[in-house]
């Protein structure tokens, strides 16, 4: 489904940020999915949300406890011509498929 490839994407991104090492303060990552932002908020793991415990996990790996960096998850709408949303989009829905 879509919302299972924008979770994927999310994952890919937070696993891409620990690779480089991410940066100091705070990191944005922006996501036209609402129901996956609101997905990642729930920190208590529920039945088939498999890709929601591997966003936690990997991002408990890229920000240790009492780490000064934080990752600001936002809503970004759709097709509002940010840069990379719509090529993003379009891999998301390729992957759906």
């Amino acid at each position: 489904t879509v919302y299972e490839a924008e979770l994927v994407g999310m994952i890919l991104a937070v696993q891409l940020l620990k690779e480089t090492g991410g940066r100091r303060g705070t990191m944005s990552l922006g996501i036209d999915n609402q129901a996956a932002i609101r997905a990642t908020e729930a920190f208590r793991s529920q039945p088939g949300h498999y890709l929601v415990d591997q966003f936690h996990d990997d991002l408990r790996i890229l920000i240790p406890e009492h780490d000064e960096r934080r990752l600001k998850v936002r809503w970004t709408p759709g097709h509002a011509g940010i840069s990379g949303n719509e090529e993003a989009d379009i891999h998301a829905k390729r992957a759906a498929r």
